[in-house]
Formats: C-alpha cells, structure tokens, sequence
C-alpha cells in the first residue's frame, strides 16, 4: 500500500513538473499581456530543470509513454533556448565594447561603475535610472574623462537616462516622447563602424496594474527600430523584457540580433540583486545591434544597484 502511495505521488510530480515544461514552451511563444503570464515568461528557463526531473521520474517509474511524452516537451523547451548557447562565428575586425548599468533611483555606485568602465575599455555607455545628482556622481569620476561626449536626460526616480561616448555625438534626441521613461538616440563614428547609430533604451517597467504601459513601450520602441534607415545600430539598456518575451523577440528585425544570442553567451541573469542573497534570476538588461557581431557578454555587479551591469564585445566587420 505505501509503495502504491509513493508511486503515485512520483507520477502525479511528473506530470505537474511536465506540465510546468509544457507550459513554458507555450509561454515562450504567447505575446504576454496579463501580469500572470508576463511573470511566468520570465522564468521559463528554470522550466527546464522542471522538465529534467519529469524524466527522471517517469524513467524510475518505467512509465515509457510519459517518458516519450516528457522527451518531445523537454526538447521543445531546449529548443527555444538554444539560441542563446550557439555563438555565431565573428570576423576580423575593430573591437567596440558597450556597457549599460541600472543606477536604481541614481543610487548606484558611480565610482565603482566607473572601475567598471576603465576596466572594459568601453566605448559606448547606456545608464538607466539617472537623477540629477547620478549624473554629477557619474561626470566626477573617470567616466568622464574616458567617454567625454554626453546626452543625458535625467529625471526623478526611474525617469532618466544616459548615453556616453567616447566619439563624438550628433543628431541627439527621445526616441518617442509618449515613452513612460526617457530613451535617448545618437549618431556617432565608431572606429571601422561610421555613422553607427546608438540608443540606450529603458522602456517602462511591468509593474502590477501597469503592464499595459510596459506593452506600448516595447511597441512603440519596436516600431521606432523598424522606422531606422538602414546602417550600424546598437541599443543597450534596462529592456524590462527576457528573451522568452515575445514583445522583446519583436524587436529583432531588420538584421536587428541579441548579443547573448550572438555570443551564445547562455543565460545570464541581471535581476534582481536586491534580495535573494544577491543572486539574479531574471535576464532583463541587454545589448542589442546591426552591422555587427557579438563575441563576448558578460555581467558584474553594481553596488546600491538592483542590477546586474552588462559588458558586450562587438566586432565591426
């Protein structure tokens, strides 16, 4: 009797924790709009682990139709991961390297950032999150002597944004002036990449009972790429979206490509280092660009920032 019991407790996780596989495949392809299914995109990845041990269980259980059942569900989901783990091969060519750091509220570290920036040898840098005071903060250390050229539009709390340079700037202005938050545009002559048009991006949070201003910033942010003549292009920022979001996958037209995805860089969360232990679980800052080609991605940390930063290493053919 207890042997039954156990057995039918282990098939009935199977088939929950498959279910959980099987609605992350679903997940990744449903352009979300409640917050219910906006939260559960974010965590599809971990859906995976979720898919392993159904197999494992239906495997102990000899359970083989499940097992076959389990099998499809899991491959489905690795499917739409696998972008992220497969590198493109890179040209020769010149080096840019981006950087984009959430300061939450302006209260992030800048002299630390700044170690950050030296450290990368960055060339562009996107800074969500930036007060009046965090711009001073950032114009005091090093960062403005290593990228001199600035546009920034700061703003109360999560309102402001700004993009440095280590090229000159031309052509500055908001992407959409209806944007909840600013994101700022630029043209700038990056070694072997002319006229490379940068933007460092922010659009509005899915905070619970907004998620429909979340939507249109994604939306109107998509439509502003799409309207872009064509020629180099890199964006960067706080995206407030995942790769699994379908509204964040839109934006990638035109030759638009994720860096992680370029790079296969995997899945490297930035959000949220505020609780937890400090550990991330969501992937929501991101570089994005045309006319060019990602080797590397990688993340750090930003003292009084619930950010992770990202640092991406582009190769202009």
């Amino acid at each position: 009797m207890i042997g039954r019991t156990i057995r039918f407790v282990l098939l009935l996780a199977g088939w929950v924790l498959a279910a959980a596989a099987a609605l992350a495949v679903w997940l990744h392809f449903y352009p979300s709009r409640g917050e219910v299914s906006l939260y559960l995109t974010s965590a599809v990845p971990f859906a995976v682990i979720a898919g392993v041990l159904a197999l494992i269980i239906f495997a102990a259980t000899r359970r083989w139709v499940m097992l076959t059942v389990g099998v499809v569900v899991v491959a489905a989901l690795c499917y739409t991961q696998l972008p992220l783990w497969r590198a493109q091969t890179a040209p020769a060519g010149q080096e840019i390297v981006v950087v984009s750091a959430n300061m939450l509220f302006g209260g992030a570290d800048a002299a630390a950032l700044a170690r950050q920036v030296a450290a990368a040898d960055a060339d562009i840098l996107s800074v969500q999150e930036v007060t009046p005071a965090g711009l001073e903060r950032l114009r005091a250390t090093t960062i403005a002597r290593q990228l001199p050229h600035v546009f920034a539009v700061p703003g109360d709390l999560a309102l402001g944004t700004a993009l440095f340079s280590r090229t000159p700037l031309s052509g500055e202005t908001e992407v959409d002036d209806e944007t909840v938050l600013h994101n700022l545009e630029a043209v700038t002559d990056l070694p072997g990449s002319p006229r490379t048009r940068v933007l460092a991006v922010h659009p509005g949070a899915p905070l619970p009972g907004r998620t429909h201003i979340w939507q249109r910033d994604l939306e109107l942010l998509g439509e502003h790429l799409r309207s872009l003549p064509p020629g180099p292009l890199i964006a960067a920022g706080d995206f407030n979206a995942t790769w699994d979001h379908v509204r964040y996958r839109d934006l990638l037209h035109n030759g638009i490509i994720d860096a992680t995805e370029q790079a296969g860089a995997g899945f490297l969360p930035t959000y949220p280092t505020d609780r937890a232990g400090g550990r991330p679980v969501i992937a929501i800052d991101h570089v994005i660009s045309r006319g060019f080609v990602a080797t590397s991605v990688r993340t750090f940390d930003i003292s009084g920032s619930d950010h992770r930063g990202v640092v991406v290493s582009l190769v202009a053919p």
